[in-house]
């Protein structure tokens, strides 16, 4: 079955936390697939959680499995749904049915089980319900990370990051071998906007387990968010291999179309950013990812789309959810504030700081937003520097008329906009109704600087904005 092969990182907790496992048998087969079993676990690598999987089940399948290995085989089934979007739910729900699992019982069997439970009630989008199985189930057996693992994950469902940090820095205490809660720890911080707190926990990890792809890829965001887009990805190889688990796809060209975007190459970058759409499952943080990365590259329509998916399974309150949103908001047209609370560590975030403040304050007030991001971002980032253009009045923007970028033309709207030449900006807003995150701004200055010169807009002007953004409040 393929979804074996979807392997992820699941590396839990030494021998001693997982030796319940390994249970005496009368046959020699069984108590020899037991044990490869519980190193899987141990290890936890990529290759494990596949053998971790496949082993459970021809235990569970056959005639060798008990309680222990359905538990097991249910939480990375559960793990696997959640995390990746593996379609594993179904088994790891049949499993506990048919074992009656978590049963009551004060042992590991049933503490892993409940953890599973957690996992999936979280998944059907009940993450208050998933805290309280995992928190009932971590107070019966501390000693054991999954339940606080689950917990984590509910938490950070709920948007309450700074408490799921907390539960995985607690399963980090109880089993430091325990990459998951390592690896989720370091993404809760990268929501949470800290980008040194979060390099900490995946170096460690990737130290243990070079080859985990979740820790590759969130190490790739924290260049992203550190270093010049130049820098080559840290998980290339990983995103180089030709088959991948949906979440895997996702993030490989999410993290490839932020490349893109930064570098200039908005064409490509839309390309990609509507092939990680195609791609993800229904992981929320992913799904907010990619509806920021869209909303900003013009494709609004099909960002607000991600948005609802996201909210089905994740809390309004998310902090990469509330983002997404708010990108959305300021691409129809509207210039309200941004969120409050974290900003989370992504480059769009940034970019999306300085848009709004353009759209709210004027090239004033787009200045001081710049400034308060400072010079290194704008240096990283191909669209915060034509901003930072813009915001000084330098002769080269205005210089650019046959430029092609469609942000590029709006900026040049303004700018032409600012010396009095409506002739000019008119012509340049013409070019930027589609294709890049402020074209509904583009439309509105298109439209009034039209009406100045008592003009219209030709009948197929707003077509494409149409297609991709038909909530634009410039097109009523």
């Amino acid at each position: 079955m393929r979804g074996a092969a979807w392997v992820l990182a699941i590396a839990v907790v030494g021998g001693g936390t997982v030796a319940w496992l390994v249970h005496a048998r009368g046959d020699a087969v069984d108590r020899q697939l037991d044990a490869e079993l519980a190193a899987a676990l141990d290890r936890g690598g990529i290759a494990d959680l596949g053998r971790a999987q496949a082993l459970g089940r021809r235990l569970v399948l056959g005639t060798g499995g008990g309680r222990s290995e359905a538990a097991a085989l249910a939480f990375v089934d559960a793990r696997l749904a959640l995390d990746y979007g593996v379609p594993t739910a179904p088994e790891a729900e049949e499993i506990l049915v048919r074992f009656g699992l978590p049963d009551g019982r004060s042992d590991g069997s049933s503490t892993m089980a409940a953890s599973a439970k957690a996992l999936l009630t979280a998944r059907n989008g009940d993450r208050e319900g998933a805290a309280r199985i995992a928190a009932a189930a971590a107070a019966a057996q501390p000693g054991i990370p999954y339940p606080l693992y689950a917990l984590g994950r509910a938490r950070a469902l709920g948007g309450d990051l700074e408490g799921a940090a907390r539960a995985f820095d607690a399963a980090g205490v109880v089993a430091p071998g325990f990459l998951a809660s390592r690896v989720a720890r370091a993404e809760v911080l990268l929501d949470l906007g800290n980008v040194g707190r979060a390099r900490l926990p995946l170096e460690g990890a990737l130290s243990d387990s070079p080859g985990d792809p979740r820790a590759q890829l969130l190490m790739d965001e924290v260049e992203l968010a550190t270093r010049d887009h130049e820098a080559p990805p840290h998980g290339a190889s990983i995103c180089a291999g030709t088959w991948r688990p949906p979440a895997i796809e996702t993030a490989c060209l999410l993290a490839r179309a932020e490349r893109e975007r930064r570098a200039g190459n908005r064409t490509e970058a839309r390309a990609d950013a509507e092939g990680a759409a195609r791609a993800v499952p229904d992981e929320p943080r992913l799904l907010a990812r990619a509806a920021l990365l869209l909303a900003q590259l013009g494709a609004v329509e099909q960002a607000a789309a991600l948005v609802t998916r996201s909210r089905k399974r994740a809390a309004a309150e998310m902090p990469t959810l509330v983002w997404a949103t708010a990108a959305i908001a300021l691409g129809r047209g509207h210039a309200g504030a941004l969120p409050g609370g974290p900003r989370p560590a992504d480059p769009e975030t940034a970019l999306l700081v300085a848009r709004a403040a353009l759209a709210a304050g004027g090239v004033g007030a787009l200045g001081a937003a710049l400034g308060a991001l400072g010079p290194t971002a704008r240096a990283r980032d191909g669209d915060l520097e034509r901003l930072g253009r813009l915001a000084s009045r330098t002769p080269e923007i205005t210089a650019r008329a046959a430029h092609d970028d469609p942000m590029q033309a709006y900026l040049d709207g303004l700018a032409a906009q600012l010396a009095g030449d409506l002739v000019r900006a008119t012509e340049r807003f013409g070019h930027a109704l589609s294709g890049h995150g402020d074209a509904c701004h583009a439309a509105g200055e298109y439209v009034a600087a039209l009406r100045a010169q008592k003009l219209r807009p030709a009948p197929t002007a707003f077509a494409r904005l149409r297609a991709e953004n038909s909530h634009c409040v410039n097109l009523r």
